[in-house]
């Protein structure tokens, strides 16, 4: 046998286009990077020399990018070593970290390649006063020989970098776009930064998050904020209890936290910066939706994508525990409670009836009265109270003498009233309870019944682990089922006078072959809600044997060598000699690739889970509102199987639950994750630049699941969401999560487009659970 060996060869320019196409998702990332070096070679040289002027400068054509600063400079040796290393800073020490540099990761020179084509650095070092100049062709680079060109050139006494990047043909930039990129990420500098001559830094952090109307103000110094935080605190407070709160001087876990929070209920994006220069969209589970601007520190941003670390995540979902509990105690003693569902919601899931006194309460005669006034009130004489709506039972028992307290009809108030009286006030309920005729056993059923009440008692056990039993009689009220808790099990009554039951029934005389999934869907829609508070997997103790259940064998936040920040650590290896050139390829490729979902085409829903659409409409009017955004069990159909990884359903058709789309989780997170989305959970998504967000939470409260996407392009859609009705679909093996319809084009890939997402999922624990734990 004859032969020989030959080598093993790399397009080099190739594969350094390639990775950076795949780390930068965004052509415009090479402008962010460019602009974070320039802002910290500002606050390296401004914390060296308070005194001098800090100024960056970005010229922008289609053909080229032009970023210039005045900070510290480069030296040859920090050229060679750093900017020309992947996985190599010069940023990585403490006093640059003193400074408050943003990146440390060394690999942003590589995000210029994905569109440029020639990238020019000239710098001179405010340290040394050498002045040099780099140039390198893409086409000419080679990792295996010196390829960049340098030139050393006379001190000019302006220390500083201009980096000029020439785009390559067929890669031109939108000018408005890239302006646009800029500006939102550099907001909060507090240094110059202009475009094209126009400053697009230093605004005020009411540029972003606007005041509420002023009602009421609280200014306190060293503020206890929570458990764990201490701060200087503002609260501006509308007369609609909307809240806007600052945070300054804060103090976490008895340490310093330098920077800032500024926030509002309801405004859906927390967006993230360090040293006010502009991270990610971030989404943290909060009941009063609190977004707005957490610049911070301790906030460190990820290699290639926008986006910061799990700890930083983990961080904000820990202080908003706080911030809400803080927002809540508050608020509890301000009439403007009263008009706060965020308020409400949060005394239920905390158990915190004590704090409703300032809610009011319908009374009959008379105007709506405060719940502390009842207590007051019923202390001498006990006040009826009744849990109807019959105007009939109203009239027949209401009187100046005995004024009737009507509990309120719909939920969080209704809970709200209801324990507070209970803990507080003396009351005498008025019997409007359901009730049930011609109640039938098992001996009674007919064949339908036998195996309607068998199936529903088998998916109760086996979806939700509920011992329930099953029987049929006439219920009041129009109900079409009623859930009563008996000793260590739930009894079920079912109306079979209702249509949903008069369906069900009709099914498994007609059509067996839909018979079973129907009665799926109508336990997940019509019963789930009433036995809720009984499913094991709602209390604390069910969700943390669950949590335990699904966890990885690694601590929760903490990543192994499938965060892109993994990056700088595998070409340092390179570096250092530790590995070869083809391994570093290799797993460079294969790190940017594990967590990259792409999308080609859209399939018709109806195709893939044909009898959803029509299960959800027939079971409409017994499922409730529309639009409940309270914790509930995913569509499951465990039988059935599917390639699509983008599922949509045609406009002429009825959406379902309100949403037209649904994408496919990555195979990672389903094998890892997908057993949490047969719990009970809320859904809550937000959006902003190129940034997709997905918080679903447990229906415990204990713990929940982030997925966060990131597209090449931004999302065609202003910066908005907050919570919305949950519409997961497990299927064997598939998992879809749903797409809101105001970003539904961006999730949509049109004729040969191939959308692709970068992704990020992981537990997310809230502080309660954590302290549970521990």
């Amino acid at each position: 046998m004859s032969g020989d060996l030959i080598p093993f060869q790399i397009e080099t320019q190739r594969v350094i286009q390639l990775l950076a196409k795949q780390i930068y998702q965004s052509p415009l990332a090479l402008l962010r990077e460019n602009t974070q070096n320039a802002f910290d070679a500002v606050r390296q040289r401004l914390h060296e020399d308070p005194s001098f002027s800090p100024s960056i400068q970005i010229t922008l054509t289609p053909d080229k990018i032009v970023i210039a600063d005045n900070g510290i400079g480069m030296t040859p040796n920090d050229l060679s070593r750093h900017y020309w290393t992947a996985g190599s800073s010069s940023k990585n020490n403490d006093a640059a970290r003193a400074a408050g540099v943003v990146g440390t990761f060394g690999i942003g020179a590589m995000a210029n390649f994905g569109i440029a084509d020639r990238l020019i650095v000239e710098t001179e070092s405010a340290a040394t006063g050498e002045h040099t100049i780099c140039r390198a062709d893409r086409a000419k680079l080679d990792l295996t020989q010196n390829c960049i060109e340098r030139e050393f050139l006379p001190s000019a006494g302006n220390p500083g970098t201009i980096i000029t990047a020439m785009v390559a043909p067929g890669e031109q930039i939108n000018v408005q776009k890239a302006h646009d990129y800029i500006a939102e990420f550099v907001s909060l500098v507090n240094l110059p930064v202009t475009v094209n001559g126009t400053i697009v830094s230093q605004k005020p952090v009411e540029h972003l998050v606007p005041m509420v109307a002023e009602t009421w103000r609280l200014a306190e110094v060293s503020r206890k904020v929570g458990a764990r935080m201490t701060a200087d605190v503002t609260v501006i407070l509308s007369n609609n209890a909307d809240l806007w709160l600052s945070f300054t001087n804060i103090i976490w876990d008895a340490r310093p936290m330098p920077g800032r929070l500024v926030l509002r209920n309801g405004h859906s994006n927390l967006r993230t910066f360090r040293s006010g220069f502009g991270l990610a969209t971030a989404s943290v589970n909060s009941s009063y939706q609190f977004g707005g601007v957490a610049d911070l520190l301790a906030l460190e941003p990820t290699a290639g994508r926008e986006a910061i670390t799990v700890d930083g995540l983990q961080l904000l979902q820990s202080m908003m525990a706080d911030i809400d509990l803080f927002a809540s105690e508050l608020l509890a003693g301000r009439d403007e409670s009263d008009a706060s569902t965020p308020f409400m919601n949060w005394v239920v899931g905390h158990g915190r009836y004590d704090l409703c006194g300032k809610l009011r309460m319908t009374i009959n005669p008379g105007d709506r009265i405060s719940l502390e006034d009842v207590a007051r009130r019923s202390q001498g004489m006990p006040m009826m109270l009744y849990e109807g709506a019959d105007q009939g039972v109203v009239k027949a028992h209401a009187s100046e003498d005995t004024p009737l307290l009507i509990l309120a009809r719909t939920n969080p108030r209704r809970r709200c009233e209801s324990h507070f009286l209970k803990d507080h006030a003396k009351v005498s309920p008025i019997s409007d309870a359901p009730v049930v005729k011609n109640r039938r056993s098992y001996g009674q059923f007919s064949t339908a019944e036998s195996a309607l009440a068998y199936r529903v008692e088998s998916i109760l056990e086996t979806d939700y682990f509920v011992r329930g039993t099953v029987d049929f009689g006439t219920i009041s009220h129009g109900l079409p089922a009623l859930a009563l808790k008996e000793s260590d099990y739930i009894r079920i009554t079912l109306n079979p006078e209702g249509k949903t039951v008069q369906l069900l029934l009709g099914l498994y005389q007609t059509e067996f072959g839909a018979f079973g999934s129907m009665a799926k869907d109508f336990v997940r829609t019509v019963l789930f809600p009433r036995i809720a508070d009984y499913v094991p997997s709602s209390t604390r103790q069910g969700a943390e044997a669950f949590l335990r259940a699904i966890r990885r064998p690694r601590e929760v936040f903490e990543y192994a060598d499938d965060d892109l920040g993994n990056l700088p650590g595998i070409w340092e290896d390179y570096n250092e000699g530790r590995i070869r050139l083809d391994e570093a390829v290799a797993r460079s490729r294969t790190a940017v690739r594990s967590s990259v979902q792409v999308v080609d085409v859209a399939t018709r829903a109806r195709d893939v889970v044909p009898d959803v659409i029509e299960n959800e409409q027939a079971l409409h009017d017994a499922a409730g509102p529309a639009l409940n955004l309270d914790p509930s069990p995913g569509i499951t159909r465990l039988e059935l199987t599917s390639s699509a990884k983008l599922l949509v359903i045609d406009d002429k058709e009825p959406a379902l639950r309100g949403y037209r789309c649904f994408l496919a989780i990555t195979d990672k997170a389903r094998e890892e994750m997908g057993e949490f989305f047969l719990q009970p959970h809320s859904t809550s998504i937000v959006w902003g630049g190129q940034k997709t967000l997905f918080i679903f939470m447990h229906h415990s409260g204990q713990f929940g699941l982030y997925y966060d996407l990131q597209t090449r392009e931004v999302v065609e859609a202003p910066a908005g969401g907050g919570p919305y009705p949950t519409c997961s679909i497990v299927l064997k093996d598939r998992l879809y999560i749903p797409i809101p319809d105001e970003i539904r084009a961006s999730f949509v890939p049109a004729s040969g487009e191939r959308k692709r997402f970068e992704i990020r999922a992981d537990i997310l624990r809230t502080e309660s659970a954590g302290a549970a734990a521990a």
